[in-house]
């Protein structure tokens, strides 16, 4: 049984949606872990490609099939990620996807950030997502994330400059 045909035009059906399953399902894994999903990814990306197709119907253009799961994989990795970080007290931090700087702990400065201000950063810097794409897959408004991501480079720039302070007071190089 596939999804009808509309008026506004054809629809993916089941066949076609089942037979792109490999591909999605490594994407989104790949895109929950980077959002801090860790071990929950692959569920997250199950979870994820189980209510895009059981919700098929609403999809109302076809081309748009990989972003519109993708934007249902980022609020489960953003369920997962809080269920995490309340498991351990919020002690929790994620390691992105970017080259890490020693002594100066990047991924835990981007971990710290509110989580609008994470996602944008962990999209555009660590995922490589235009700003646009990423307020797609965020569900926000496309200033938002310019805003999110000026407000973040401003809170990274004083927590790193504060760790390179203290790393140079302690005699070490941090860079």
């Amino acid at each position: 049984m596939g999804v009808e045909v509309s008026a506004v035009g054809e629809m993916i059906d089941l066949e076609e949606f089942d037979s792109q399953y490999g591909a999605l399902f490594s994407d989104l894994a790949t895109l929950a872990r980077a959002l801090g999903a860790g071990p929950d990814a692959e569920d997250v990306a199950q979870e994820a490609l189980l209510d895009a197709r059981g919700h098929l119907h609403q999809l109302r253009d076809p081309y748009k099939l990989r972003a519109w799961v993708r934007r249902i994989a980022v609020r489960g990795a953003c369920r997962a990620r809080h269920r995490q970080v309340a498991g351990f007290g919020g002690e929790h931090v994620e390691r992105l996807p970017v080259i890490d700087l020693p002594d100066m702990d990047v991924a835990a400065a981007i971990a710290g950030l509110p989580e609008r201000e994470r996602l944008a950063v962990t999209l555009v810097f660590g995922l490589g997502y235009r700003q646009d794409e990423a307020a797609e897959l965020m569900g926000v408004a496309a200033g938002t994330v310019y805003s999110s991501i000026w407000r973040a480079r401003r809170k990274l720039a004083r927590l790193l400059a504060d760790d390179e302070c203290i790393s140079e007071r302690a005699g070490r190089d941090p860079r």
